[in-house]
């Protein structure tokens, strides 16, 4: 019962981050026949390769996707879209993923290594690394930052819930032992666990919350790079580490400024030479970068954009409410909801009729990546299963089919919210050309929206996306199809697909993950849990003469090895 209980608890964590992705305004994914040929479908890229000498000096701007709420790795997502650039140069990350061998190696640390059956690794870190207050980066550190994590609720604690213990074995040593085998547990210290910051500097803040402590804004890490300057609604400043373990970095700085979630402003700005690098998100503009020649890493990430479907969310009653389900039952019992996408039938109806090619066309003019597939071809967990091909006249059979019982007069409820008319008026003109009856609701404000899904599981088909990095599929898929996950919200259950979860948790190898991503893809045309029309892509772009970007989990950008030149 532990173990579930840290798996129901894992899905909750990621609500924030899912929240209106998919739903065709830039924060989703889009469909299209975007690959493009920098693509990796792995969710990260490679460093820039070149014969040229690298040169000392200059400080590089990136535009960032969004503005970070602080520095310290338990405050902001520390993700591509999120703080992730600006954590990582102040920290960098104990792990990070090379692409060149597709592994997780090394970066902080000098080596994290499984017991037989994945369920303890230990880790063991570099010797003399410091601190830039001069402390030192030792496993008791390791260990103090990974509990706030816990202690914090941080967006990063879906990261670390299935640890059980940490024991500091010696200085630089720390063992962790998991509540069940994660063979992709390197994932976590790629990521905002990874990155550790100095205990005494933390420590300095006494019992201020961590949004509030001076150390959000004048972090201590052992990255590339120290803080310089944090100007919140302007830009974020870092000077290089001269003692940074891996050699000091070519640039003397970096700094990050946002400018319009890397739309045209933020492409046209790396155009004019304003700013060196950037993170791009909209399609139309990430299509616009390859074809005007703009080098850089894209990570596609998986289901960015689908139609959320309630499958029959089961409410839990308290004190009669909500009043329309729980009316004389008693609290804690638990009530189903009855939407009409809680009949199979209906959500395989709506699949079929929702074409991605056009969803593609009316949200991103072309320009996305669309496909029905649960992993597209880009994907390195492609396993050549097909998603679901749009079928008009197999929809208006299994529409007629339902309607025939008496129950249900074609009536299909569609949520989004005010900023993304698109994808209603998409969607609506699809259902509605196979004999749906469509009440489309996208004029509330997207806390309205987020509410009606997540609280009150009052909605049929809503504008969603699960963006499953490629980095670890597991966390995603696991907390969006697990029937005991907290951010499974709409209710689908299937005891086979926990199994298939459980045994892409455990494996120990690619061959291993690919096999249980195949049987999930195949789970999911059979159920059809959503239906899929995009995926996202994530661009890490830079300019003509800037060499040596490299990315790290979650298109996470590093700058250790960037220069100018």
């Amino acid at each position: 019962m532990k173990h579930m209980t840290r798996l129901r608890a894992l899905g909750l964590v990621l609500a924030l981050g899912l929240v209106a992705q998919g739903c065709g305004d830039d924060g989703g994914s889009s469909a299209t026949g975007n690959t493009g040929s920098s693509a990796t479908g792995s969710g990260t890229g490679t460093a820039t390769t070149t014969t040229l000498t690298p040169k000392q000096g200059g400080t590089l701007t990136f535009a960032v996707y969004a503005e970070t709420g602080g520095l310290d790795p338990v405050v902001p997502n520390a993700v591509g879209t999120t703080g992730g650039h600006e954590l990582n140069a102040v920290f960098d990350t104990l792990m990070r993923y090379d692409v060149d061998s597709a592994k997780f190696v090394p970066s902080l640390a000098e080596s994290l290594t499984p017991n037989a059956d994945g369920t303890e690794w230990t880790l063991k870190l570099r010797a003399n690394v410091k601190f830039t207050d001069g402390t030192v980066l030792d496993a008791d550190a390791v260990k103090f930052n990974i509990e706030r994590h816990i202690t914090y609720k941080s967006r990063a604690s879906i990261q670390v819930a299935l640890i059980k213990t940490m024991t500091v074995v010696d200085p630089t040593t720390v063992k962790f032992t998991l509540t069940t085998a994660w063979g992709n547990f390197p994932f976590a210290l790629a990521g905002a666990p990874g990155m550790i910051g100095s205990p005494t500097a933390i420590k300095a803040c006494g019992d201020k919350k961590p949004a509030e402590c001076a150390f959000n804004t004048a972090p201590v890490g052992a990255g590339p790079f120290m803080i310089d300057s944090f100007k919140a609604k302007e830009s974020i400043t870092f000077k290089k580490n001269p003692n940074y373990f891996g050699g000091a970095p070519y640039l003397d700085g970096l700094k990050f400024v946002f400018l319009d979630a890397g739309r045209e402003k933020t492409y046209d700005a790396l155009k004019a030479g304003s700013v060196d690098s950037a993170f791009l998100r909209n399609p139309e503009v990430i299509k616009k970068a390859q074809s005007d020649g703009y080098q850089g890493n894209l990570a596609v990430q998986s289901a960015g954009g689908i139609l959320l479907m309630n499958n029959g969310y089961k409410i839990t009653c308290a004190a009669g409410a909500p009043a329309a389900l729980c009316t004389g039952k008693t609290d804690g019992e638990k009530v189903a909801t009855t939407p009409a996408t809680a009949d199979k039938r209906i959500r395989q109806a709506v699949a079929y009729a929702v074409d991605p090619k056009v969803m593609n066309t009316r949200l991103w003019n072309g320009a996305g990546f669309q496909g029905s597939e649960l992993f597209q071809k880009t994907s390195k967990w492609n396993s050549n299963t097909p998603g679901i091909v749009a079928d008009a006249a197999k929809a208006k059979a299994l529409i007629d089919e339902v309607k025939k019982e008496g129950k249900w007069d074609g009536t299909i409820r569609v949520l989004c919210y005010n900023g993304n008319p698109n994808f209603g008026i998409a969607v609506q003109a699809q259902l509605e050309a196979v004999g749906f009856k469509v009440t489309k609701n996208d004029d509330q404000a997207i806390s309205g929206y987020i509410t009606d899904i997540q609280v009150k599981h009052d909605f049929d088909i809503a504008c969603w996306g699960y963006n499953v990095y490629q980095d670890d599929p597991w966390i995603n898929l696991n907390g969006n199809l697990n029937s005991t996950a907290a951010s499974n919200w709409i209710g689908y259950a299937n005891p086979e697909m926990d199994k298939l979860l459980g045994q892409l948790l455990g494996a120990k190898s690619d061959d291993e993950r690919k096999t249980a991503l195949a049987a999930i893809s195949k789970l999911w045309n059979d159920d059809v849990p959503s239906a899929i029309f995009e995926a996202t892509g994530e661009m890490i772009i830079w300019d003509k003469d800037v060499h040596g970007v490299a990315s790290n989990v979650t298109a996470v950008a590093r700058f250790e090895k960037a220069w100018i030149g």
